[in-house]
């Protein structure tokens, strides 16, 4: 189908999802809409990789006013959240691998980067440039982090509203708003949207379409070289593309072997989960940060979804994609390092 297709699909899951006053509306509903639709039998045209990687820039460079906020009040309890976050990178790859080897049969490879709480394309990434993960494995470990994601947004919601975190209810027309800013004001966002972009494309890291676009507007932003923000439409616009591609990804699972990788990767969600929720706990007192944030901020999934999930939820979005940073910096680090090491170890054996 054409991809207008998908893009209309996700646009009436969003609009049904706003219409009920659902938290996250345009990223869970596109994502709940498209999978369903995919899971029937429909084939959907997915989006471009290109128009993915610059709404992973929209996003890095929306974050940058927050971060540099977060970075102007760092402190000792943003240290100690940015530990918390390492210690359950930890415990999680150690305990994640011995279980997807030992639950699901997969290679040290596939457990390894399905145990690591990074993003779906950073660990796309990993897997090729590191060849441990064959043509066919793909979709396995797609499908393992796209459930992570999806529960992630399902349980941030619900926590949500349980708790009673004040989620921002927009007006509906409020969602599509490009907002009104000084010619000059906006000629500098566009241009610091394309260089970050460029570069990002340039320097060819995985999850680079975020980090690099955050780390400079985040600069941009603290140095006052710009004050204008990624209007709202910009946000929508990428909440209804992740949306889509992770209903996509969801629908199109590996249908013999999903029931299996499905009830394995929640039942290792749920430990990350409760993980999350012990350490949230644990440091949310030291830290003065709220239960919710501190929660997102060690959740496992990439810096862009975490991120969307926090804006919309009003949070401090600034500390939450803050702690990621260093968390995917430290995956960065070790990633490849333990993955050339489980490539050792497997030629010898």
């Amino acid at each position: 189908m054409h991809p207008l297709t998908t893009l209309v699909i996700a646009v009436i899951g969003g609009v049904a999802a706003a219409a009920i006053q659902a938290p996250i509306p345009w990223l869970l509903g596109s994502l709940l809409a498209t999978a369903l639709v995919t899971g029937c039998g429909v084939k959907l045209h997915k989006f471009a990789s290109s128009l993915e990687q610059w709404m992973r820039v929209f996003i890095g460079v929306a974050l940058g006013p927050s971060v540099a906020n977060s970075i102007g009040a760092f402190s000792i309890s943003t240290v100690l959240a940015v530990m918390a976050s390492i210690a359950s990178i930890v415990l999680l790859v150690a305990s994640g691998s011995w279980f997807f080897k030992r639950f699901l049969a997969m290679t040290r490879g596939e457990a390894f980067l399905c145990s690591l709480p990074g993003g779906l394309s950073f660990m796309m990434a990993l897997a090729d440039d590191a060849r441990v993960a064959s043509e066919g494995s793909r979709p396995r470990i797609a499908l393992v982090h796209t459930v992570r994601v999806v529960s992630l947004v399902l349980l941030v919601s619900l926590v949500a509203f349980f708790v009673g975190t004040d989620v921002q209810q927009a007006v509906f027309s409020d969602w599509f708003l490009a907002g009104l800013v000084p010619d000059w004001q906006l000629l500098l966002l566009v241009l610091l949207v394309l260089l970050s972009g460029l570069l990002a494309n340039v320097a060819s890291i995985a999850g680079g379409h975020v980090t690099i676009p955050l780390v400079i507007s985040s600069i941009a932003y603290a140095s006052g070289a710009i004050d204008v923000q990624i209007p709202q439409l910009g946000i929508t616009v990428a909440m209804l593309v992740f949306g889509s591609i992770l209903g996509c990804e969801l629908g199109n699972g590996p249908r013999s072997e999903y029931p299996r990788l499905a009830v394995g990767s929640l039942l290792f969600t749920a430990v990350a989960f409760m993980l999350g929720a012990l350490f949230a706990t644990m440091f949310g007192k030291a830290t003065g940060f709220g239960f919710l944030t501190l929660f997102l901020a060690l959740a496992p999934g990439g810096i862009a979804e975490v991120a969307l999930i926090a804006l919309s939820l009003g949070l401090d979005v600034g500390l939450i994609a803050l702690v990621h940073l260093c968390r995917f910096l430290f995956i960065m680090l070790v990633g490849p390092l333990g993955l050339r090491m489980i490539g050792g170890a497997s030629r010898k054996s």
